[in-house]
């Protein structure tokens, strides 16, 4: 279980070269916080090209959100098995049996994917969001679980530097095609939707990268016919591991959850909630702790292995009771010594920070309301970070209990006291998970003390047992897995019910009871029924069920639509512009019209009922407020005589010359030659010999 850190150790000078130690170093925090580095990076980059592409808030803030919804939820996902993984990885190390890893990792990313998947398809169901943001943010949530696994058996082979190759090209294709497709793609479907194009483009690029890492552990490790799914076997032996990673990633998030039904929060796109000000401050906060998880992964560990690697020796061996509790001595000494520095360096960064925090608010234009919320949770932060340590040292002395008791009070604590805070008022956010990652970490430095004190006796005991655990349900849950069939059968199977018609509407009607999902009433959160009606009998369109508009107080509404869609001017279901009455274009197959306009007549570029040229989408100049502008011509570049700045009208005839009304005048010969066309080679109804008018048209046969 010593993972990366135990691997380092072979990268320090034993002759104090300084700048060996510095290339370890970099290297040490480059494979210890670099895929968090390059992703924060990335989503970042696709923030700020967003803002240049996307003009509407609510499509950057729907694209972000539902990232961040994967990447929270693919954590809590995978919190239930990654330490389960990795003793179950540890355990065919020590015993020799590595042969059995890459069936295992096969297996652990089927039933990793699989359960992805159905949750995903479960949360969308019903929603209000198009299939392709649907099935696009399932596979995104997919992929990421799928990292989060294989980032467990990477340590197994210990190739750092590729897994860091391969986020580093996953995010590169990401935030290349994003940029592509917003800036050069003339795909109308990519243009009417700006954020999906980047959550597709993000999705691809972490879609690269997990196939890196797949294609790459499933060549190294080792083939075998080995069951592809004994690790399930592991939840029954080491129960206790998967709950303390639930308990603890829910104890980390469980306050954003808290926060988004409490306090200042709001839907995105009809099935994110999301409070953008308190997500931020907790990103930053947690940034911050980068300083102890590089500290943490090099010298504590690197440092602690030799004299843990000893005692265990001394204790599973022949060493004798002095020798034993000597080293034991030196062990629990190196260790605190190591923690409280740790803790010294992390304390000097985030109080550093709080103070300065102001003054770095101001200087790069920070919301200031974020202040008081970001320096809590610094101090959170803080906590939370060391009460992951001291889970991973309760785990290396196989101290499950502790950790367990330790996760349980985190989760219980930051929930219970994030509610109590954010019913007290704004001011307080963010307090309560402080108080619960402090609260915690105190009794993680008690537990660290018992187990220090005990140590020998539960090692000692511990060896007097061999374990030959049953899981009945669980060994026959792996037969079935087993089966060839039975994956692809699965995924058809959940593919076939996310595309079966619900039982609700996207609204949240029954379509059997039709009462709503949301109000548990026969009536909407807008007031409407199951048939579009509210409770006087009126639709949202203005319309009764006789078919006539109370708005209008006739058979139309505004738009001059009656009740069944039939435009008055037109007879058809579309206007003079091709809009029906829901307001989309059936010409352009958009939401706006050839000139650019939608359907109540905002323009697509400016926002407003005006173009860039200062035109209304039924010809009214801003400049001027009539028909034509300053220069005397209209929208379509005609004057009130008809003629345009070269001077033909519409139907392409030249104007005509003042004095000179036909052939027969003196000047007609001036004009045209023998064969009646003039210098440009049309003739006086502006044709030429090959019977084409001005435009272009051909008109040969009807002149």
């Amino acid at each position: 279980m010593a993972g990366i850190g135990f691997e380092l150790k072979n990268l320090f000078s034993e002759d104090n070269n300084t700048f060996q130690d510095i290339k370890a170093m970099a290297y040490s925090a480059l494979i210890g916080v670099g895929p968090w580095l390059i992703t924060v990076i990335t989503l970042n980059i696709l923030m700020f090209i967003g803002k240049q592409y996307i003009l509407s808030r609510g499509e950057r803030n729907l694209f972000m959100t539902g990232i961040v919804y994967s990447f929270i939820f693919s954590q809590l996902l995978t919190g239930a098995v990654q330490y389960l993984i990795t003793r179950f990885i540890s355990d065919c190390i020590y015993s020799g049996e590595q042969k059995k890893l890459k069936s295992t990792y096969i297996g652990t990313i089927k039933f990793i994917t699989i359960i992805s998947f159905f949750i995903g398809v479960l949360y969308f169901k019903g929603q209000d969001l198009s299939w392709f943001y649907i099935y696009t943010l399932t596979a995104l949530f997919c992929f990421l679980s799928g990292i989060w696994v294989s980032m467990n058996y990477i340590s197994a082979v210990k190739n750092y530097s590729y897994s860091i190759l391969a986020y580093v090209i996953g995010n590169v294709v990401a935030v290349g095609l994003g940029g592509y497709i917003l800036k050069y793609s003339n795909n109308e479907f990519f243009k009417n939707n700006l954020a999906y194009s980047i959550i597709l483009a993000y999705t691809i690029g972490i879609g690269i990268t997990f196939f890196m890492l797949f294609s790459y552990l499933t060549y190294i490790f080792e083939d075998s016919d080995e069951s592809e799914f004994e690790f399930l076997r592991a939840f029954k032996r080491y129960t206790s591991l998967s709950f303390i990673g639930i308990f603890f990633n829910f104890g980390m998030w469980s306050h954003i959850f808290v926060n988004w039904i409490y306090g200042d929060s709001y839907r995105v796109g009809g099935v994110f909630l999301s409070s953008p000000l308190y997500e931020v401050a907790v990103f930053y906060a947690f940034f911050l702790t980068i300083p102890t998880m590089i500290y943490f992964l090099v010298f504590m560990e690197t440092k602690f292995f030799p004299i843990y690697k000893r005692y265990y020796a001394l204790l599973t061996l022949n060493g004798n009771l002095v020798d034993i509790d000597v080293e034991k001595k030196k062990m629990i000494d190196v260790l605190k010594e190591e923690i409280y520095y740790i803790m010294e360096l992390q304390f000097f960064v985030s109080f550093s920070v709080a103070l300065l925090s102001k003054v770095i608010f101001l200087k790069y234009g920070m919301d200031l309301y974020l202040l008081d919320l970001f320096r809590v949770m610094i101090f959170a932060a803080y906590c939370t970070v060391f009460i992951s340590v001291y889970i991973t040292i309760f785990l290396y002395f196989d101290s499950r209990k502790e950790a367990l008791l330790i996760s349980i009070v985190f989760f219980i604590l930051s929930t219970f006291f994030s509610i109590i805070t954010s019913l007290m008022g704004n001011e307080y956010t963010g307090l309560g998970f402080f108080v619960a990652a402090f609260l915690s970490l105190i009794l993680s430095e008690i537990m660290l003390d018992r187990i220090a004190q005990e140590l020998n006796y539960i090692t000692f005991y511990k060896q007097n047992f061999s374990f030959n655990i049953k899981a009945p349900f669980l060994e026959k849950l792996e037969k079935i897995l087993n089966r060839k069939l039975i994956f692809p059968l699965i995924i058809v199977i959940l593919l076939f019910l996310s595309g079966c018609t619900s039982t609700h509407t996207k609204d949240g009607f029954n379509r059997k009871t039709k009462r709503n999902w949301n109000t548990m009433s026969y009536y909407n959160k807008e007031g409407y029924n199951y048939d579009g009606y509210n409770q006087e009998g009126i639709n949202s369109r203005g319309f009764t069920k006789e078919g006539w508009n109370i708005y209008t107080d006739s058979p139309y509404d505004y738009f001059n639509f009656d009740f069944s869609g039939i435009n008055s001017d037109t007879g058809k279901n579309i206007d003079e512009r091709g809009f029906d009455y829901n307001g989309y274009n059936r010409i352009t197959k958009s939401k706006y019209d050839k000139k650019g306009f939608d359907f109540q007549g905002l323009n697509k570029e400016t926002k407003t009922e005006f173009d860039k040229n200062g035109w209304t989408w039924y010809g009214l100049n801003k400049e001027t407020n009539n028909y034509y502008n300053k220069n005397g011509y209209n929208y379509e570049g005609y004057n009130e005589e008809g003629y345009n700045k070269s001077g033909y009208d519409k139907d392409g005839n030249k104007k005509p010359i003042e004095g000179f009304e036909n052939e027969n005048d003196a000047s007609y010969e001036n004009i045209y030659d023998k064969d009646g066309y003039d210098k440009n080679g049309y003739d006086e109804n502006g044709v030429d010999r090959e019977g084409f008018n001005r435009k272009g048209v051909y008109v040969g046969d009807e002149y």
